[in-house]
């Protein structure tokens, strides 16, 4: 199974980031998901632009989302996630809406353009999916290829 996700997950990566599109304009811009009063650094920061189709139909849907991610991304405890978000470089993108018979999931990668010694590759720092009715986050744990709830801290 796991060899399966990480497959399909290099492949959609491929896909994402393919330079092979024809288009006369980005469907979207992927902003920064720390607002600048969180940031410690006097430089301004670019919003890294993506092709991703989905996004302005996924904001359009679920105007609420984009504050649940950020909010999240603030509460995380995973140390890549905190590092992206102390340097500031930290983005979220999204990666598929899938519709079930009782409601519906939009997958997030959360993380960072990072340079690998070759090029500028995207390091993905988690990957969270969010319950459309109730609004609830499950963090998938790469590790043991599983989902588990995320509970607010208190």
């Amino acid at each position: 199974m796991k060899q399966v996700f990480f497959a399909l997950s290099i492949s959609l990566f491929a896909f994402c980031h393919s330079n092979n599109v024809v288009s006369n304009r980005s469907d979207t811009a992927v902003t920064q998901a720390v607002p600048a009063s969180i940031s410690d650094t006097g430089q301004a920061q670019k919003p890294v632009s993506l092709i991703d189709s989905s996004f302005f139909e996924i904001n359009s849907q679920f105007p609420w989302l984009e504050d649940t991610i950020r909010s999240y991304i603030q509460l995380s405890t995973n140390d890549l996630t905190k590092l992206f978000v102390k340097d500031s470089s930290i983005v979220f993108m999204y990666d598929g809406y899938e519709k079930t018979d009782t409601g519906g999931y939009v997958s997030v990668r959360l993380g960072a353009d990072r340079y690998n010694g070759e090029g500028t590759v995207f390091t993905t720092a988690e990957v969270i999916s969010v319950d459309v009715l109730s609004r609830e986050i499950s963090i998938y744990d790469i590790a043991a290829d599983s989902s588990y709830l995320w509970e607010r801290p208190q």
